[in-house]
């Protein structure tokens, strides 16, 4: 005759280690299809010197978090639907613009081991960088401070991001 013990097969019970181990690989976030995405970082940049420190925290957060880089450059419309534009009357995006920009994004992201991307809009800077982050489902927002004394009576980019946006938004000095 068995006892109940002897009767019952031996199955190691997995430790707590082990189940947290096996919860936390089924919590990753997945994409429309099921599969694992890497965190995405969304930075706004253009020439200026914080969105070059921007740009270089945002290289730092995304080693950090093995995460993919978009680096968006959005011009500016110097119209009156955009009063916060500092872009002379009738400027137009020009390639010079663009090039310069390119070029500050890889000569910061040169040694970066992640893939990064770039990207060019135009309009509102908050508007898009907010749209780009939506559109991209981002995990996280960052931009520069502005300088600018006209930003502190109209409001600048990152402020009305903050209220736009629903990822985390970093402003660098």
């Amino acid at each position: 005759m068995t006892t109940p013990a002897e009767s019952r097969p031996e199955h190691p019970r997995p430790s707590r280690d082990q189940h947290d181990a096996v919860t936390e690989q089924t919590t990753h976030r997945r994409d429309h299809r099921g599969r694992a995405r890497a965190p995405l970082i969304v930075v706004g940049i253009d020439t200026s010197e914080a969105s070059q420190h921007a740009l270089a925290y945002a290289a730092g957060a995304a080693r950090r978090m093995h995460a993919t880089v978009l680096v968006a450059y959005i011009s500016t419309l110097a119209t009156s639907a955009y009063p916060t534009s500092l872009a002379p009357m009738g400027a137009d995006l020009t390639t010079a613009q663009v090039t310069a920009t390119r070029e500050l994004a890889t000569e910061i992201l040169h040694d970066l081991p992640l893939p990064w991307s770039f990207t060019v809009r135009c309009g509102d800077p908050a508007v898009e960088l907010a749209r780009l982050a939506e559109d991209n489902n981002a995990d996280s927002l960052v931009v520069g401070r502005s300088s600018s004394r006209l930003h502190r009576l109209t409001g600048s980019t990152a402020a009305r991001l903050l209220r736009r946006t629903h990822c985390p938004v970093t402003v660098v000095p």
